[in-house]
């Protein structure tokens, strides 16, 4: 009988764990991720300026940045199941709306929903599949985070596929597409995904006791750090690697190579935690992002290239899946999505800032040896607030009502 109840529980996990993949990759892989792949199409066609195209993208991050705190806090009050239904269907209107739009504002309007509409749907889901496997926490919160990337790979080949399938309607029939793939998405997801029965709250667990709580506030330093190095190598490694004297083939193939184990990083450092705990898991996840970046910079040429990009492709995604694993043992199950939504406003504003930094850098400070040697510092006060941090939470090991 136990035997049976275990397959069926591992059954229900890889259902809810898969579903949960396919709605990160429409509304975060398709919805955001995409934009870059198709802009080109959309920029020639629309005959927008570098500047125009540049504000989409910005317009889309701040809706991103101004809900996201706010996903959290909205689940505890409708139900985690019910904000990222409606996130859902707030991205698949913005799909819908960019296919059919001619002016630039009415683009940014539909741009800035769309991001709005994603950030509704990663931490009430995130809340959803830890809620009910809380012990596989990391490997759940991988396989979500995998969504992105894949939908982005997806993206870069699929784009000039259907544009070359519709000439006539070009870049438009990309958002149809997107928005036929994600109405399908999100009938299943409707169907399949349930709200956790979750440990009910006692009075000891009111919000003013964990917001204030010191170690969450250190997980936040920690998002918040990552936020900031990361988009280093994402944004420059091609930069980089161009003004070494490599071609566009090469930089690319070494890039898509990051791509990839970006896709596999985050379930694989999120088994890995489940095993031997988030905090080892974390602390060598922080090693890899340091030595990542130092690479490039002792050994530039195509072996460091591409040690670099593997090792940064990975640690990414499972940087992202620790500390939001660790974020998530901070606090009660019931409070899970409100306190990863209020991490992830650190996230946000370190991503914010760190590409301006590192631009100043490269400008002025040392060229992009310098901005990867001011990332690698970053990833290493990342390993030191970790030291900080308690190894247990008593809320790690709480188990869901059966």
């Amino acid at each position: 009988m136990e035997n049976i109840n275990n397959k069926k529980q591992n059954l229900e996990f890889w259902i809810f764990s898969l579903t949960g993949l396919l709605l990160v990759l429409t509304t975060s892989g398709f919805a955001r991720m995409a934009y870059g792949a198709v802009l080109p199409y959309m920029q020639a066609s629309m005959e927008l300026s570098n500047y125009q195209t540049g504000l989409i993208g910005t317009v889309m991050f701040l809706g991103y940045l101004l809900t996201v705190g706010l996903s959290g806090v909205l689940a505890l009050r409708w139900g985690a199941k019910a904000v990222l239904l409606s996130g859902g269907l707030l991205v698949l209107a913005a799909m819908a709306g960019i296919s059919a739009s001619s002016q630039f504002w009415v683009v940014c309007l539909f741009m800035f929903l769309s991001g709005a509409g994603s950030s509704l749907v990663f931490t009430p889901l995130m809340s959803i599949v830890i809620g009910r496997f809380p012990q596989k926490r990391g490997m759940a919160l991988g396989i979500l985070l995998s969504g992105a990337g894949i939908g982005m790979l997806l993206s870069g080949f699929l784009i000039p596929v259907i544009i070359k399938q519709f000439p006539s309607m070009g870049w438009r029939a990309v958002w149809v597409f997107f928005a036929v793939i994600s109405l399908i998405v999100l009938v299943i997801a409707f169907f399949i995904l349930k709200n956790p029965d979750t440990v009910k709250k006692s009075q000891g667990d009111e919000k003013p006791q964990w917001l204030k709580n010191q170690e969450l506030m250190k997980v936040a330093g920690l998002y918040f750090f990552l936020g900031v190095a990361y988009l280093i190598p994402n944004l420059y490694q091609t930069s980089f690697m161009l003004s070494t004297g490599y071609s566009n083939e090469a930089a690319g193939s070494i890039y898509a190579l990051a791509g990839i184990f970006s896709i596999v990083g985050g379930p694989i450092w999120g088994s890995i935690s489940d095993k031997a705990g988030p905090q080892k898991t974390l602390l060598i996840a922080w090693c890899f992002a340091v030595l990542g970046d130092l690479l490039p910079i002792l050994m530039t040429n195509t072996a460091g290239f591409v040690i670099s990009s593997v090792i940064w492709g990975s640690s990414i995604g499972g940087l992202v899946t620790l500390i939001q694993v660790k974020g998530s043992e901070q606090v009660p199950a019931h409070y899970v999505s409100a306190a990863i939504g209020f991490i992830s406003i650190f996230y946000a504003i370190g991503q914010a800032l760190g590409p301006v930094i590192a631009g100043w850098i490269i400008d002025h400070m040392g060229g992009f040896m310098g901005a990867y040697g001011f990332g690698a510092s970053i990833y290493f006060l990342g390993l030191l607030l970790t030291l900080g941090l308690k190894n247990k939470s008593q809320y790690a090991d709480v188990e869901k009502i059966k």
